[in-house]
């Protein structure tokens, strides 16, 4: 007689080795150049990036692990020639980088990173006015705009946002721009609130 868990048990082990084997395909090569892509995209966001939207610099991560595993490829193999005869594997690998780095990127903005003491409403519209806000006011937009919309009561919370998403960006965001994000704040706060 064989029983359920026994069945259970076994799923759980081969869902166990699939992700061993998910881990050493991409090797400790590819988490290591993942981490140095991690710190560079890092660095070029806060050097150049600081009010760019988060659209310029989604690919960033891809871009830099593939240009440093063509690097290390040709390190590793000491052979130019390796860039044109295996660009293909460069190119899989460059963005397997670049993917890992992102995943880790993730997982240190949800289980790490402090989101300078804000309550759980404020870190999501924290979350939804990065790239849109100055940095340096991120934290004071985001505290505001909680604040003005959880004291209305008339129900015009996407319009007391919007005056101060329009204070707080400096003028670098459109008016269209404006009322679509507060209107994204109203509808996402008011999706946690059901929940």
């Amino acid at each position: 007689m064989k029983y359920a868990f026994v069945g259970d048990a076994e799923g759980i082990f081969l869902s166990f080795i699939q992700i061993i084997n998910t881990f050493t395909f991409y090797g400790l090569d590819i988490g290591a150049l993942a981490l140095l892509t991690c710190a560079i995209t890092q660095l070029i966001k806060r050097l150049f990036f600081k009010t760019a939207r988060k659209k310029l610099v989604t690919f960033m991560p891809f871009i830099i692990g593939t240009a440093l595993y063509a690097v290390y490829a040709v390190i590793r193999n000491l052979s130019f020639e390796y860039l044109l005869n295996e660009y293909v594997s460069i190119l899989e690998h460059g963005i397997s980088v670049g993917a890992v780095a992102t995943l880790y990127y993730v997982l240190y903005e949800q289980f790490i990173r402090e989101k300078d003491g804000l309550s759980e409403t404020e870190g999501v519209i924290a979350t939804l006015l990065e790239g849109y806000v100055p940095a340096e006011n991120l934290t004071a937009a985001s505290k505001a705009v909680a604040s003005a919309i959880e004291k209305d009561v008339t129900g015009n919370g996407a319009e007391k946002a919007q005056k101060l998403l329009s204070e707080y960006s400096d003028g670098k965001i459109s008016e269209n721009d404006i009322l679509l994000l507060s209107r994204l704040i109203i509808e996402t706060l008011a999706h946690l609130t059901t929940k």
